[in-house]
């Protein structure tokens, strides 16, 4: 399953840096792409970040989580869009960064961040480093407080209806980043 992600992420890479550009974090209008494997509780996935940086010490960004988990084979169709839902998360987060404050290599960049998302509310902290103009790795690990809009499912739960597997979790990511050009996909 490990190789699988690995292998998924790097050829997103590989179709993402052709949009990729400079790799240290520049502070306002500073984009980056996260992607990389993830594990939520014990449940593994793929993560997608989007990083817009705001100035030298703050960004804001949203991210896509998918955990890969296997179905039942007797669910009706009902049951299998429950189970689909059960098994993303899409969230808002802020981060502050302190590589300029600590003043760090611009290779580096410890962050941490505050996250809202569908089903859970938590926080982060994380550090990249840049091989790179163009690519770099992150390491990130995080907590989820509470649920937000959906509460939280205990592991042991027998529900069939949705489960919220993020809430009150703890997850770690690691993978690539890629910068991307701020001018050819201008302010939103």
């Amino acid at each position: 399953m490990i190789k699988k992600l690995v292998f998924v992420s790097l050829l997103c890479g590989v179709i993402v840096s052709s949009k990729a550009y400079a790799q240290a974090f520049d502070g306002s209008d500073d984009r980056k792409i996260f992607l990389g494997p993830t594990m939520v509780g014990d449940k593994s996935g793929i993560e997608l970040q989007v990083d817009d940086g705001l100035s030298d010490l703050v960004s804001t960004g949203g991210k896509l989580i998918f955990l890969f988990i296997k179905d039942a084979e007797n669910l009706d169709e009902f049951d299998r869009t429950a189970s689909a839902f059960s098994k993303f998360d899409l969230a808002l987060f802020l981060r502050f960064h302190f590589s300029e404050a600590l003043k760090l290599s611009e290779k580096t960049d410890p962050y941490l961040g505050l996250d809202l998302s569908l089903k859970a509310i938590g926080a982060h902290i994380g550090f990249k480093y840049n091989f790179s103009e163009t690519l770099g790795i992150y390491a990130q690990a995080g907590h989820a407080f509470s649920g937000s809009f959906w509460s939280a499912t205990p592991d042991n739960s027998d529900s069939d209806f949705i489960v919220n597997r993020f809430a009150k979790r703890t997850n770690i990511s690691l993978g690539l980043t890629f910068s991307i050009q701020s001018g050819s996909y201008g302010r939103y």
